[in-house]
């Protein structure tokens, strides 16, 4: 209680010590709203002195010689237990950690399930993120492209209610994307001015405020380097301390660090969270990214004890994509197994890897959701009498598209190196499509082997590595 009116009175003094339109005042008035708007839980510190209670007033009762109907002893007690309120945060550490290890998620796209699991699950490169993110550090994410690095970006701006901004950064990226500029339709805020300043954040999906702005660099290794010192005040200043000047009046202020944009003015910092990414480190030109450039290592140093190496995670590919599949649009309790597929795409995925040739395509964690999504397509239409697409989309279609991203000579170097696999998946998708729905759900154990033995690969690869699977 005794730090909430610490808060209140803070904000306070800089509301009343800054002009009202002032991006200062404006943010002070959002973050006193929010402190008043917090519900104060009346809640019995001893759950023990609420059972005992409510266990006299029931002796109580009954020892009398009073005539007490049981409607009004139910409501006795039901007054009595109204009194308690309890939220999660009353709860002790054990039954948090009881509820997140039970408590379960499922999100559907298309009718088709996308991912079901515990969400008290082990999630580590989200753990590392919110570290950082309570330590006020820059993030850079980096490794093969499709390994989820925007995704999280997106994961973690929800997870801490902050909106997400993202630059695309590329070698047209310009100084008006960033600082703000004037163009044909009048002056266009940046995209680091509009995050570091808060700028018309608007409302998030349930109508709320943002607590504050996520600002992601997109490709990093892609801008020009000259263009990327832009950068550099906003995220030197990221850990700057706030200033408190003291006034002739004799009160103080605090004064947050400040960056100018397009137009010279000075955006005072608000909540702000900058996440980078891209697929190589920063001080190198990677020969299989033709379009990064070696960027100055003042740059990189804005994420010193932040880099993180991202890779795919195949173990939550196999268990949460491609197996224990279901669709509105089945019979009720129809599961659908892919690990066919998946060991198949694996493998693919390591041989593009071991050739360097992740610049031209690669199999990523979206190709498989296609790759999945498409057989289950392909199976409600076959199940459907009227209204049939005659010649629908098959597994085998989808692997055969992907593959023509590439030449023909280095297509046909993966088909001659691969050529068992090829052969193998091709055969099972021409069984696969005319398997009954009720038999689709039972993987061969040679099958389960192989996928156990790609997982386990993996995750040695993860530890030689020191990479983070998302």
């Amino acid at each position: 209680m005794e730090d909430n009116l610490k808060e209140i009175e803070k904000w306070e003094r800089i509301i009343n010590n800054f002009p009202p339109d002032s991006i200062t005042a404006k943010t002070a008035q959002e973050k006193l709203a929010q402190i008043k708007q917090r519900k104060k839980v009346d809640v019995d510190k001893d759950f023990s002195g609420v059972v005992t209670s409510i266990n006299t007033l029931i002796d109580k009762v009954y020892n009398s010689n009073a005539s007490v109907s049981n409607r009004e002893i139910d409501n006795a007690i039901n007054d009595r237990l109204k009194k308690l309120k309890i939220k999660e945060s009353n709860l002790s550490p054990e039954l948090k950690k009881l509820i997140g290890e039970t408590k379960t998620i499922e999100v559907k796209v298309n009718n088709v399930k996308t991912f079901s699991g515990k969400t008290g699950e082990d999630r580590r490169l989200i753990d590392v993120l919110l570290s950082d993110f309570e330590a006020q550090n820059n993030v850079y994410l980096y490794g093969e492209a499709g390994t989820g690095k925007t995704f999280i970006a997106g994961i973690i701006a929800k997870r801490i209610n902050y909106k997400l901004i993202t630059l695309n950064c590329n070698q047209y990226t310009s100084p008006l994307d960033i600082l703000g500029g004037q163009t044909i339709d009048g002056y266009q805020e940046g995209r680091l001015t509009e995050a570091w300043g808060n700028i018309d954040l608007g409302l998030n999906a349930k109508n709320q405020p943002y607590a504050g702005a996520l600002l992601l660099l997109d490709e990093l290794p892609k801008i020009d380097p000259n263009t990327a010192g832009l950068l550099n005040d906003g995220l030197a200043k990221i850990k700057d301390a706030v200033d408190v000047v003291e006034l002739s009046n004799g009160t103080t202020i605090e004064v947050p660090p400040t960056i100018s944009n397009g137009k010279g003015q000075r955006i005072s910092r608000a909540n702000i969270f900058i996440i980078a990414t891209g697929n190589s480190l920063l001080n190198e030109a990677n020969k299989d990214y033709e379009a990064n450039f070696k960027q100055d290592l003042s740059l990189q140093d804005r994420f010193a004890g932040s880099c993180y190496r991202i890779t795919y995670n195949y173990k939550f590919e196999y268990e949460k994509i491609m197996t224990n599949i279901s669709s509105n649009s089945f019979p009720d309790g129809t599961i659908i197994d892919m690990t066919f597929a998946f060991n198949f795409l694996a493998q693919l995925r390591m041989k593009i890897v071991a050739k360097k040739l992740t610049g031209i395509a690669f199999v990523s964690t979206r190709l498989m959701i296609v790759a999945r999504d498409t057989f289950v397509a392909f199976l409600v239409n076959r199940e459907q009498t009227p209204n049939k697409i005659p010649k629908p989309k098959k597994l085998s279609e989808v692997v055969k598209s992907f593959l023509t991203l590439f030449s023909e000579q280095q297509k046909e170097m993966l088909e001659q190196e691969l050529s068992a696999e090829f052969k193998e998946f091709y055969d099972k998708c021409d069984i696969k499509d005319v398997t009954p729905l009720d038999q689709l759900n039972n993987a061969t154990d040679q099958e389960k082997e192989t996928a156990k033995l790609i997982i386990e690969e993996a995750e040695k690869s993860y530890a030689k590595n020191s990479a983070i699977p998302l």
